[in-house]
């Protein structure tokens, strides 16, 4: 026999208290005057007996009570024969400590029932068995531990907004195969089997061999799960002393249906905004807030009311108000009215106007947007230009002249990216397609309308390029054939506009489009930075190295009580940071260098996939990790007869609690009794038993 819990048998010093109490404990009785007791004699022994039993027996149950109730807490089991492992076999126990492994079922969470069926497996092992811990904060393949030390490792888990799929798990465990590959390997999985952790977009192709997998599901039934999918704002850089529209998607998932419930925003911890969740169409609830915002950096925060789970009711999001962003134009004459009015509508931006053919050789980096009006020929001086501000990671966008010297042109788009004009089309085209998903696009609307007018043309040139030029279209004639198209030669962005900025050639310069794209594009060099980013995310943050004293400077992620170095990679003019991999909980962090005053606020947010609480199904587990050897078990043992490991052990401890409630009940019958025999009766008893006393303390 073994014990879950052994250190709670040290309160079975507890057993001393009853036997104290019997032997220290003696009854006074008062003395009674009877004429004459000699009638009595032959009664006051079988009394003295009666009590002598009495007393012996009430010790007994206490006694037991005491023994039970103790065992119950230390959680016994039987010890098998059969062991959940060859004796040296190395057993690898996944504990997944997702957040979604916080949903509760039967008053406790499913984590804390995985971590209490894994430490039983482990005291069911062989001596011999050695064991890997995984979880999904500690992926990496250690050395194997003993018995006592994966018992502390296991005590030691706890809820991670890191979250990993059935791909990794099988890397890491691939990983340490190859440290003792002659070994017996056994894998335990406990987890809920997300479909969005267990169905992994690309099927494992790699073989373990000599590897059985036993899974362990365990699952919460009839959970509804409310969470923030995003929010974001549709201008994703802020303009002081405005109003702006942030857009909040609200989602559900789950077997329950929906229920209502209440959203409020925050700014700096104040309230600004308060929402009432009703009427989901398809799982989704969307609204759009309008929000006054002061210069500088913002914490928004968006809070949700959700019974389920509320790891995911909170959500983070970062704005830096007045941003002010500089735009280069560089033109053959005065700069166009149509970019001086989209331009000065916005004061966070500052215009720059120089002329082509007199260009001064300066650096480009302090400009966000780059846009070379209708140029019908590019000196080479631009030309290069253009090219250093492409690979440094910059935004140029290209109108060409009313009449083009194409060779030129061509031969300059050529030097960028393998790019040419093609024939002049002089008839009337109408935009139809919209990549709405294109950033420059993306936000603009919450759903395009039906009736949207879209711009046309009288005059355009055909655009084509070359594989390497990455050409992305952004708005499309019916013939497929860009309007506008994004180009990343480099590792800046290039766009083009398929005619000249001039009403006569398109309306595009009047449509509801125009300004909008602008600015997107201006505001696509500070980095794209998501105002929100899921934590484990790969997507980076790119900061610019514009203006920094020391480019070599490393960057920190700072929190209270927290400082990490995340992974870094020079991008351009800038690094991109991978701070996603380096925060180990949602929260706000400061993105601060260790030299220099530059610093950005972060917002990480948990990953949207973790509240999507789906579960696969046994066949589609079977088929993505399939050719591998699995037998899923249940909390009540073994499914199928292909694992040698005995099964969960019965719950000893119930049968203990059950003692311990008979033995609370003889207690109490035998007290009951006791009474009853010296306050009941009739009178000559009651005499009886005063003479019984009286004698046995004369």
């Amino acid at each position: 026999m073994g014990f879950l819990f052994p250190f709670f048998l040290v309160a079975g010093i507890a057993l001393l208290i009853p036997i104290l109490i019997h032997l220290f404990n003696l009854r006074r009785y008062k003395h009674v005057l009877f004429p004459n007791i000699r009638f009595l004699r032959q009664l006051q022994v079988a009394s003295k007996r009666t009590a002598k039993i009495q007393k012996k027996w009430l010790l007994l149950t206490r006694l037991l009570f005491l023994a039970a109730l103790v065992t119950a807490f230390a959680q016994p089991y039987f010890k098998t024969g059969q062991t959940a492992g060859n004796a040296g076999a190395v057993q690898v126990i996944y504990l997944d400590n997702s957040l979604s492994m916080t949903a509760k079922k039967d008053m406790e969470s499913l984590l804390q029932k995985a971590k209490n069926r894994a430490r039983q497996l482990i005291n069911a092992s062989n001596r011999n068995a050695r064991f890997l811990i995984l979880s999904n904060d500690k992926m990496a393949a250690t050395r194997p531990l003993t018995a006592p030390a994966a018992l502390d490792m296991i005590r030691a888990i706890k809820p991670t907004a890191q979250i990993v799929d059935i791909n990794r798990i099988l890397g890491s465990i691939a990983a340490a195969q190859e440290n003792d590959p002659n070994e017996l390997w056994r894998v335990y999985l406990f987890s809920d089997f997300q479909k969005t952790t267990f169905l992994p977009k690309r099927k494992w192709r790699e073989k373990l061999d000599q590897t059985t997998f036993f899974l362990f599901p365990f699952q919460s039934e009839k959970l509804s799960n409310l969470y923030i999918d995003t929010a974001y704002f549709v201008n994703p850089a802020m303009e002081k002393g405005q109003e702006h529209q942030m857009v909040i998607k609200v989602k559900t998932s789950g077997s329950a249906k929906p229920e209502s419930s209440s959203l409020q925003v925050y700014i700096g911890g104040q309230t600004r905004a308060v929402r009432e969740i009703t009427g989901f169409k398809n799982a989704l609830w969307t609204d759009t807030i309008n929000l006054h915002l002061d210069p500088g950096w913002k914490k928004i925060t968006l809070a949700l009311k959700d019974v389920s789970l509320n790891f995911d009711d909170t959500f983070r999001l970062t704005m830096q108000a007045d941003p002010n962003l500089s735009v280069l134009v560089v033109g053959e004459k005065a700069v166009n009215p149509y970019l001086q009015s989209a331009f000065s509508s916005y004061k966070g931006f500052r215009m720059t106007w120089e002329p082509a053919p007199g260009l001064k050789p300066e650096n480009w980096g302090q400009y966000s947007l780059v846009v070379l009006q209708n140029l019908d020929v590019i000196p080479d001086i631009l030309k290069k230009k253009v090219k250093e501000k492409l690979e440094n990671g910059g935004s140029v966008l290209l109108f060409p002249g009313t009449s083009p010297n194409k060779t030129a042109l061509n031969a300059a788009l050529s030097y960028w990216g393998n790019i040419h004009f093609g024939a002049l089309d002089t008839n009337k085209e109408q935009i139809v397609t919209l990549q709405e998903h294109q950033p420059v696009l993306q936000g603009l609307f919450e759903k395009i309308p039906e009736n949207i007018q879209l711009p046309a043309t009288r005059s355009r040139f055909f655009m084509e390029a070359d594989v390497t030029a990455n050409q992305q279209s952004i708005m499309s004639f019916r013939d497929g054939s860009p309007f506008l198209a994004q180009y990343t030669p480099e590792k800046g962005r290039l766009f083009i506009v398929a005619s000249p900025l001039d009403v006569r050639a398109s309306n595009f310069a009047l449509s509801y489009f125009f300004v909008p794209v602008l600015y997107k594009m201006a505001v696509q060099d500070q980095g794209q930075n998501p105002p929100s980013i899921a934590v484990g995310s790969e997507s980076p943050v790119w900061v610019s190295g514009a203006g920094n004293a020391n480019k070599r400077s490393v960057w920190h992620l700072k929190a209270p009580s927290f400082d990490a170095v995340p992974a870094q990679d020079p991008s351009g003019a800038g690094t991109n940071i991978f701070v996603g991999k380096a925060a180990p909980q949602a929260g706000f962090y400061l993105l601060k260098q260790e030299e220099g005053t530059d610093s950005l606020l972060i917002a990480l947010n948990t990953n949207p996939e973790e509240s999507i609480v789906d579960y696969a199904s046994e066949r589609s587990v079977e088929q993505s990790m399939a050719p591998l050897k699995m037998h899923w078990m249940e909390e009540k043992g073994m499914r199928n007869n292909g694992w040698n490991a005995a099964p969960e052990p019965f719950p000893l401890w119930k049968i203990c609690v059950l003692i311990a409630l008979l033995c609370l009940a003889l207690e109490t019958y035998l007290l009951l009794a006791k009474n009853y025999l010296s306050g009941s009766g009739k009178q000559s008893g009651w005499f009886k038993d005063k003479a019984v006393k009286d004698v046995s303390n004369s």
